[in-house]
């Protein structure tokens, strides 16, 4: 059936539409309504693969299995903000969405541990790979989405952070006294810097930066150019932070118990393309973003000097044995995660500029 996009103009129809998974009075239950949603827009890629890949290809594969899924989409922001992704899909509003993990440092410990790993590897593939692993390998990943009323479909993973600024960085010492926004976790990567970290998501920053909130924001690559932020920031400066898991694609748990054996297969079969797709754009659209669009938008893209990158990370606290103990006292394996990761990272020969678990 015909996918239809809802308006931000809907919201009263939203709050009625939108809910748990609607099973239509058919003979056979064969036939479902659902809703995608999430609290981007779909410029960027982990909402637009939700949008031109899991919504129509879900429509064609059940289809193809006997039963048909019509869609409701409620993109950017209709159902909820970027605060309350993990609820928008525990509680039902969506059926189906991303859920932004970097945002739940709390209910979502384990799913964080790249920010507590800055500096490591912005290989935004072998992140998806390894988030994967992580689930599939250590049952308590995978049970945090179950205790929030989720099942986990794929993986999220982010390219490089980089650090956008109304004024030019040319040195570790340039980021003292200056106010960035940095989500959630990542806030901590400014410690020891004389930097200031300020919590917010990509859709407030650019009115953020322009009315003086903040100097400048520690991004992903990516959502620079969807959210105009080089014209709020025009210096662009590649730090060497690195990428990492920010978020999940998930079904709410209810949704899932109600579907066909198939068509949860489906569902999970799809997550894994998802975030196979997912991670293949990022890294894409990373690149032209820096090789292209950003440098003939007039916007001054730079590298952050190496050894300005090693004082940085050498600088930091040991972020990642503090998150270590902090799992140990909630009885969960973070270091088992923590050393997942690292190792992973390691036997795909990448080279961390600082090794965390070591």
């Amino acid at each position: 059936m015909k996918s239809r996009i809802l308006s931000k103009t809907a919201l009263g129809f939203a709050a009625v539409a939108a809910g748990a998974m609607a099973v239509m009075s058919t003979a056979n239950a064969a036939d479902f309504k659902m809703t995608a949603s999430s609290s981007h827009p779909p410029v960027v890629p982990w909402v637009k693969t939700i949008q031109d890949f899991v919504v129509p290809e879900s429509v064609k594969r059940a289809k193809a299995l006997g039963h048909n899924i019509e869609w409701t989409e409620a993109y950017a922001g209709a159902l909820y903000n970027f605060k309350n992704t993990l609820e928008g899909i525990g509680d039902g509003l969506g059926d189906v969405g991303w859920v932004g993990t970097l945002w739940e440092p709390n209910k979502l410990p384990l799913q964080n541990v790249t920010f507590v790993m800055p500096f490591v590897t912005e290989n935004v593939k072998l992140a998806a790979d390894l988030q994967n692993a992580m689930h599939n390998d250590i049952p308590e990943m995978k049970a945090a989405f179950i205790k929030n009323n989720q099942v986990y479909l794929g993986p999220q993973t982010i390219d490089d952070y980089v650090i956008v600024s109304k004024t030019p960085i040319t040195s570790l010492a340039d980021l003292k006294g200056m106010k960035f926004y940095a989500p959630g976790a990542s806030a901590a990567w400014l410690k020891g810097t004389g930097a200031i970290g300020v919590n917010g998501g990509l859709p407030v920053y650019y009115n953020g930066i322009k009315t003086g909130v903040t100097d400048g924001a520690i991004v992903p690559g990516t959502g620079i150019v969807p959210f105009k932020l080089h014209e709020a920031a025009p210096y662009v400066t590649k730090v060497g932070l690195g990428g990492g898991i920010t978020g999940a694609l998930t079904m709410n748990k209810n949704t899932f118990d109600k579907l066909p054996p198939e068509l949860q297969q489906m569902f999970l079969d799809l997550g894994q393309e998802y975030g196979e797709l997912v991670a293949k754009r990022v890294a894409g659209f990373h690149d032209a973003s820096f090789n292209k669009i950003l440098p003939e938008a007039g916007a001054k893209v730079s590298t952050l000097p190496l050894e300005e990158q090693k004082k940085w990370a050498a600088g930091l606290p040991d972020l990642a044995g503090e998150w270590v103990a902090q799992m140990k006292e909630k009885g969960l394996p973070g270091e088992q995660v923590m050393r997942a990761y690292m190792e992973g990272v390691r036997a795909a020969g990448e080279t961390p500029v600082r090794n965390w678990d070591q």
